[in-house]
């Protein structure tokens, strides 16, 4: 039996329609950072998240957030929108999904620098590397 590409393509958008809500769903909101940590994490299903810098939306708002796939914690470089690298800091995550405090259009990236084990939730100026 041979399928046209038309019922394909159908599959292909519903796949992917399904995978933004998923995202979405599994990211209800900010979350809130306890006193003496970084920002806190909400964990989803870390199969459903893209490893990375990713940003979603709740409603109006956009969020942005890291998910680290790999099994340590590590630094990330967390690029923010103005200011240059002055604004620009470093942060420890864990693995799995870790959001980014405030509004998701303030970051323009953020990408894994090295430093595995470091301790999660540790925030420092921009340094070079």
């Amino acid at each position: 039996m041979k399928l046209s590409p038309r019922p394909l393509r159908v599959v292909l958008v519903a796949a992917s329609s399904a995978l933004t809500a998923l995202t979405v769903m599994a990211f209800p909101g900010p979350a809130h950072a306890e006193a003496g940590r970084g920002p806190e994490v909400r964990q989803a299903d870390a199969a459903s998240t893209p490893c990375g810098f990713f940003r979603y939306k709740v409603r109006e708002s956009e969020f942005a957030a890291y998910n680290h796939c790999g099994e340590t914690t590590v630094r990330v470089h967390v690029d923010v929108r103005g200011g240059g690298s002055g604004n620009d800091y470093h942060l420890c995550v864990s693995p799995g999904p870790t959001q980014l405090p405030g509004a998701g259009p303030n970051y323009l990236n953020a990408y894994y620098i090295g430093g595995a084990g470091c301790r999660s939730g540790d925030r420092t100026g921009h340094t070079p590397h």
